[in-house]
């Protein structure tokens, strides 16, 4: 009987106490399989005024024109893009560099855009669609510039990191190290 308790004991050190199995490398790189996560959709709103004055001695009275216009932008992380050196393992922990996050959707619903205001006075022409058309390029643009004050970038970089640290925890990665690459429209 002494025996068998000794031999149990020593199974129970040998099986109880062993490293856990290390997570096959398809795995581990599975994640590249994704491809483009998107993790963060806003809708950004932007009013564009134009105050057209006539400047010219022929043309009598002015056009005034305010377009409010909304934007429907995701951001996220383009997985596909980690390469092979991006992702380090020692042991239960895991070290990863992820791609820089990227906007992965930009769109302007027509539903989404309206005319609040159009006076034109004196001898002056209402304004075209293709006029109208310009201004709304003019504020999709603004929209762009101005989308790193939003927070986006920094919204998806966050929601990127909790999805891939769930990701590897599910693996069994009990250390989960995310160097996130900056983006290159962030300033």
């Amino acid at each position: 009987m002494k025996y068998f308790v000794f031999y149990i004991a020593l199974l129970f050190l040998c099986f109880g106490c062993s490293e856990p199995s290390p997570v096959p490398e398809a795995e581990v790189f599975e994640i590249k399989n994704i491809g483009e996560l998107s993790t963060t959709e806003y809708t950004v709103g932007k009013i564009i005024k134009l105050d057209d004055k006539a400047e010219e001695w022929y043309k009598y009275g002015d056009r005034k024109l305010l377009i409010n216009c909304k934007a429907k932008i995701k951001a996220g992380v383009d997985l596909s893009k980690i390469k092979n050196g991006d992702i380090k393992i020692s042991g239960t922990t895991i070290e990863i560099t992820l791609p820089p996050v990227e906007i992965t959707s930009f769109s302007m619903d027509p539903s989404l855009i309206r005319t609040e205001m159009e006076s034109v006075t004196g001898l002056r022409d209402r304004f075209t669609q293709q006029e109208k058309n310009s201004f709304l390029r003019q504020g999709e643009e603004a929209i762009k510039k101005d989308m790193a004050e939003t927070g986006i970038f920094k919204d998806a970089t966050d929601n990127a990191s909790a999805f891939v640290t769930d990701f590897y925890e599910q693996l069994g990665f009990e250390n989960i190290i995310i160097h996130q690459t900056p983006p290159s429209d962030e300033k």
